[in-house]
């Protein structure tokens, strides 16, 4: 069959940052995909590139083996249509007249609709269960009716593609539903090519024969929902701990996250040192203070989005000025609030000569006996110094008796089984 696009060795972004590099990617006419990723993967921007709305900085993008950016806005509107998050009108349209705009790319701008588009847009409306609606405003219709007016309004445009992000966001589950079940019709009567984004991967299996796992800029899995949806590889791109089960009536897979665990009591809640840096702890830091852990910092520069999120939490830090190496008297201060802790914490730090000492406060806290746990993804990555220094001796903090955590929740697990035994009560 056809290639309905396909996306060769492309990089984008915004601002001078890029989202993706060298992306490689083609879906065949007539499937049905989904994109999958956390926040910030590149879902959106992929589909703003694919249309056409976001120019790469390099490679080419294909419609049916024409490059998007050469063709007319018209031309690309006739085999691609896109249904947004959400739909804002300066005007109170009724559904009738937002329907009919979707055949704008295919009229002449001097003549009226022909009975041929009334016939499309007629049965667009019907195809969507909104002719009842038709005389109705949009701002007076509920969530899932706007959302269906909204997809009659793509599928007048007769597109063989259609591009849709997020179709169900703010959606209850009834009308979740029904919205799947209209783009699944026209996937399989019409034989329309869809790609969509979503958050709801259980909906996404449920409905897609095809998903397509993004982070970072990154397509990380691509297949069936039985070869994406594994949990080791969900954790590594979601970093928490979840479930993949199958449902047993539908044979549908069921993605749910586990249980956290329980909140220590405040009364004995431990204290923990945390060696963070670069934006790798914020989220971490957050968990901590909501599970009631009392939390040390440091070494961190001033001005560091971890040294930021820490000061918000009210946590003690030990601070260096800004862009400087960390000096020995800051270094001093950092071990001797990791050797006073219950626990040290050493979260996705890139390491590069300035702040390498660091790894010092992890190595001494171990030597001691405290418990360090240390996050061991993307090691390599994180090493920007000569001769892959960190890798080497964070491999041997590991050997030491180190604890390897790569989600949250594995960390806080962690800390609950050492909770177990009686927690330091040391200031601060």
């Amino acid at each position: 069959m056809n290639q309905a696009f396909a996306l060769e060795q492309v990089s984008a972004g915004y601002h001078q940052t890029p989202i993706f590099r060298n992306l490689q990617l083609a879906v065949t006419e007539g499937e049905m995909v989904a994109l999958l990723g956390p926040n910030g993967a590149g879902k959106s921007t992929l589909l703003h590139v694919l249309t056409g709305l976001l120019t790469p900085t390099a490679g080419t993008i294909r419609l049916f083996g024409q490059d998007v950016n050469k063709l007319r806005a018209a031309e690309r509107a006739r085999l691609i249509a896109v249904v947004p998050q959400e739909l804002k009108t300066p005007m109170a349209y009724t559904v009738a007249e937002l329907v009919l705009m979707g055949r704008t790319a295919l009229l002449n701008p001097w003549r009226q609709p022909s009975a041929v588009d009334s016939q499309v847009v007629e049965r667009a409306m019907v195809y969507t269960d909104v002719s009842d609606l038709s005389n109705r405003s949009l701002d007076a219709l509920s969530g899932g009716e706007k959302q269906r007016a909204v997809i009659a309004m793509a599928l007048a445009q007769e597109p063989r593609i259609i591009v849709m992000d997020e179709p169900t966001t703010h959606l209850d589950l009834n009308h979740s539903l029904e919205i799947m079940q209209i783009i699944e019709r026209l996937n399989r009567e019409q034989g329309v090519t869809v790609m969509m984004t979503s958050h709801d991967l259980n909906m996404a299996a449920e409905f897609c024969q095809r998903l397509i796992l993004l982070d970072q800029g990154q397509v990380v899995a691509d297949g069936t929902p039985e070869a994406v949806l594994k949990e080791e590889i969900l954790r590594e791109v979601y970093h928490c701990d979840l479930r993949v089960r199958k449902d047993t009536p539908t044979g549908a897979l069921f993605v749910a996250p586990a249980r956290r665990p329980p909140l220590p009591r405040p009364a004995t809640a431990m204290r923990v040192h945390v060696i963070a840096g670069g934006g790798s702890g914020g989220e971490l830091l957050r968990q901590l203070a909501l599970c009631g852990y009392r939390v040390t910092c440091g070494v961190l520069n001033q001005m560091d989005s971890d040294a930021r999120a820490a000061e918000a939490l009210g946590m003690v830090q030990i601070m260096e000025k800004p862009f400087s190496p960390i000096g020995p008297e800051a270094l001093s201060q950092a071990k001797h609030l990791a050797t006073d802790a219950a626990a040290v914490i050493l979260c996705e730090v890139p390491f590069g000569p300035g702040n390498l000492i660091n790894l010092e406060i992890a190595e001494d806290a171990l030597q001691k006996g405290i418990p360090v746990l240390i996050n061991d993804r993307n090691l390599e990555k994180r090493d920007y110094t000569a001769g892959q220094n960190v890798v080497a001796r964070i491999r041997q903090l590991i050997q030491s008796g180190a604890i390897c955590w790569r989600q949250g929740n594995v960390a806080l697990t962690a800390l609950a089984r050492l909770s177990g035994s009686a927690p330091r009560q040391s200031s601060p």
